[in-house]
């Protein structure tokens, strides 16, 4: 058993890991134009780097998960830290377009080692009621990189070099591969080696509620790169008030802190619904409303239902899994970063109003899933 103050530590640690590991998701989104410039290329290459980290990232948390099965969660969290810091400031290094593409999908084959690593760990180490909470921090930490991700490489490039985003970027993987060393507790759980990582996720993709879930998961971070990144394109104001626009938005943030009280009050699927219906409605007034102050209490709401969303779904897919939650977890991790990966070409492809189109299909569809879903769960109750 681990003393209360090292599973507060824990804690801390894995929720603020998780925010500088997902910041790297978007670092790249307000920078484009700089690094373009840089490098004297089309804005359009870097588009396709960012796409390509996001590709390698997602093959990183289909991989690690599993591995972690074996090499043990910590091990594996404290070496990914280790070569993130490493790879992170070969990126800052990158002399042309080229060398940027390697980095960056180095970069994120190593950043890939966290997300589903530390999913894991929480179920392993940590009691139901603390583990709902401890998912609900780091997955608030998740979104609020989505957009503290884009400040700081905004601000650090406006101030210095687009470089500089990286190298600090590489300290903070290095000090907290230092503290994660000396803090993080080993959890002692009975791995299961005798069935392929394939089977047990073949296994998992047939199980109906699971495939729901993972089909509300590509919506999810989809959802949010897309939006914010056309925002970026098409907003016509000034940098300030985009600037002030994705800031605002980590108010809606606070809403994923309510999450687990809201599941232990109204059952998952309700919460579950309030996120889809949060969501639904931001998107509907993106469609009537363009102001600063219009588009700051949108992406407020829009940010909340995508807080409730993410770390319900967790915990649904954590339930289910069972005995494989790591490698469903894992496959998770890689579905929701897939979406994101898709995102900013879409957000470059497509105008402005057909992917609030989309984003509202998608919305609609996570209605019907959720009724599916809470319908098969009251069969199975009956049952």
């Amino acid at each position: 058993m681990n003393s209360k103050s090292v599973l507060i530590a824990t804690s801390v640690i894995l929720t603020v890991t998780g925010i500088f590991v997902a910041s790297n998701i978007y670092t790249l989104i307000p920078i484009y134009g700089e690094i373009a410039d840089s490098y004297k290329v089309n804005e359009n290459h870097i588009v396709a780097g960012g796409s390509l980290f996001a590709i390698f990232y997602a093959a990183g948390l289909l991989f690690f998960g599993p591995a972690s099965d074996t090499f043990g969660r910590r091990r594996v969290i404290i070496a990914g830290l280790l070569a993130s810091a490493i790879s992170t400031y070969a990126v800052g290094l990158s002399p042309n377009p080229e060398a940027l593409y390697i980095t960056r999908s180095i970069q994120g084959v190593t950043l890939g080692s966290f997300a589903p690593v530390a999913f894991a760990y929480s179920f392993d180490l940590f009691q139901p009621r603390s583990r709902t909470l401890l998912l609900v921090f780091i997955n608030t930490g998740f979104l609020a990189a989505g957009i503290l991700g884009q400040l700081i490489s905004s601000a650090i490039t406006f101030y210095y070099k687009w470089n500089y985003a990286f190298y600090f970027f590489a300290v903070c993987y290095f000090i907290l591969f230092l503290v994660s060393y000396k803090i993080l507790p080993p959890a002692s759980r009975p791995f299961n080696k005798e069935t392929s990582t394939f089977a047990v996720m073949k296994k998992l993709i047939r199980q109906g509620r699971l495939l729901k879930c993972y089909a509300i998961t590509f919506t999810l971070l989809f959802s949010f790169a897309a939006f914010y990144d056309a925002m970026g394109r098409n907003f016509m104001g000034t940098m300030e008030d985009l600037f002030t626009i994705r800031a605002v938005g980590l108010i809606g943030a606070l809403l994923s802190l309510f999450t687990g009280k809201l599941i232990e009050r109204i059952g998952a699927y309700s919460t579950l619904k309030l996120g889809i219906f949060l969501g639904t409605v931001s998107i509907i007034k993106m469609f009537f409303f363009s102001s600063t102050n219009a588009l700051m209490a949108i992406s407020i709401l829009f940010v909340a239902s995508i807080s409730l969303l993410v770390p319900t779904v967790i915990t649904l897919i954590g339930m289910l899994a069972g005995a494989y939650r790591a490698k469903a977890l894992s496959l998770y991790s890689f579905i929701l970063l897939t979406g994101a990966s898709l995102a900013p070409p879409a957000a470059m492809f497509l105008k402005f109003h057909h992917i609030l189109f989309l984003l509202l299909a998608f919305f609609l569809l996570n209605f019907a899933l959720c009724y599916f879903l809470s319908k098969e769960t009251a069969f199975d109750l009956q049952s």
